[in-house]
């Protein structure tokens, strides 16, 4: 059986047994891939169970097992040391959300580099930001909703007033379920326009930013089959 190297993001990590942890990793190789790490929750162990926290960027050898199937790591490091992701409030709970949002949206277990870049950059980059914006949730939502394959049309017009987010684009005004109203929209549009280096920019007040992370929540969970409730949400809304 051949090994392969890989750069991953660790998704979830779960207790097994006394001694050993299941983890989730997005791997840049491999897609995400489930492994079963033995003797690292001992005390001759030391510190090795904390590579295998959640969010850490990692690079693996392991196994090239069948991607339904536990496969066991032969070696493992540390590839990006976070300076605030693991110890400011909201840093880490902006990051956390994304982490949810991300293991709702991201199942396939074959390799998409670009996906697997984009969600790396991300991370680096709240880590690395002096000051996060409030609506930087929002903005990853979006550009995820991209990457992914379902990102919203920006055709807003005159007449094309208001998102559908059932259609995924903008479309005249509408009292139906799912449409956003006129000033969601245009807020919305703000951020579609919009690139992280440039979010400073943007002005939403609480309400309106609320009531967009409800929207695009509603957005994945209309457009992804399985889309689960978002359980960082409330901490994430009381910290920005």
């Amino acid at each position: 059986m051949n090994l392969y190297t890989s750069k991953g993001i660790i998704f979830r990590s779960l207790k097994y047994s006394e001694t050993s942890i299941i983890c989730d990793i997005y791997t840049r190789e491999k897609g995400l891939r489930s492994f079963i790490v033995s003797g690292v929750r001992t005390s001759k162990s030391g510190s090795k169970a904390a590579i295998y926290h959640h969010l850490n960027i990692v690079e693996i050898v392991s196994y090239n097992q069948e991607a339904e199937k536990l496969s066991r790591i032969n070696e493992i490091r540390l590839v990006h040391h976070y300076r605030k992701i693991n110890v400011q409030v909201i840093v880490s709970s902006v990051a956390i959300f994304i982490l949810e949002i991300c293991r709702n949206a991201i199942k396939e277990r074959e390799s998409n580099s670009e996906l697997y870049d984009f969600l790396e950059s991300w991370l680096i980059f709240l880590d690395e930001e002096v000051q996060l914006h409030p609506c930087i949730h929002l903005l990853f939502m979006i550009e995820l909703s991209n990457e992914i394959g379902f990102g919203p049309m920006n055709n807003l017009s005159e007449i094309n007033t208001c998102f559908d987010m059932t259609e995924g684009l903008f479309t005249p005004g509408s009292t139906a379920a799912y449409v956003m109203d006129k000033e969601e929209s245009l807020a919305f549009l703000s951020l579609i326009n919009v690139d992280k280096y440039a979010i400073q920019q943007i002005t939403i007040h609480k309400l309106l930013r609320d009531s967009l992370t409800d929207h695009l929540i509603t957005y994945f969970r209309l457009h992804m089959s399985g889309f689960k409730n978002i359980n960082s949400l409330e901490v994430l809304r009381s910290i920005l």
